[in-house]
């Protein structure tokens, strides 16, 4: 179980799409849930909209979280989770 930082739901982790922070310092979609550090996982992408207006990526990267750009996430957010 994981919990969406967008919108709190407590889902399986399979129906979620994970991020984490990238070596450039942004963050970016890890579709293939393979990559290092530490991940935060979304539902799509109105829960999106929301994690940027609470701020949730900072708490979740723990501060290392660079700029997060809303437009490029959401389009890697509408194509799904990889199954």
């Amino acid at each position: 179980m994981r919990c969406c930082i967008g919108c709190g739901a407590r889902r399986v982790q399979e129906e979620l799409t994970r991020l984490v922070v990238g070596p450039e310092g942004g963050v970016v979609v890890d579709r293939r849930r393979r990559l290092p550090g530490r991940g935060a996982y979304l539902c799509g992408v109105g829960c999106l909209a929301a994690a940027v207006k609470r701020k949730a990526f900072g708490r979740a990267f723990r501060g290392r979280a660079g700029p997060v750009d809303p437009s490029v996430l959401g389009q890697a957010l509408e194509s799904g989770p990889v199954r």
